[in-house]
């Protein structure tokens, strides 16, 4: 009786921990425009959710404007 009970709640405890892995934070204010000045490290700070300010910096290093190619090399 009582190892039917705690596998019921091994299983009940086993999906909920699945099931709260599968949903991701959203962002919950609007994000700025990505721009040199707002990718500064002290204004991406200001950014209070911390979902939103994630996705922003990540953006911000995909944007870099000093990106310079390197010359192609002959081996």
């Amino acid at each position: 009786m009582y190892r039917n009970t705690y596998l019921g709640l091994l299983v009940v405890t086993g999906l909920a921990g699945l099931l709260s892995a599968c949903f991701q934070d959203q962002p919950k204010e609007a994000m700025p425009t990505i721009d040199a000045e707002n990718c500064k490290p002290e204004n991406i700070a200001k950014i209070k959710d911390s979902g939103t300010r994630q996705k922003f910096s990540s953006l911000c290093l995909r944007h870099g404007g000093d990106y310079k190619p390197s010359e192609k090399r002959e081996w």
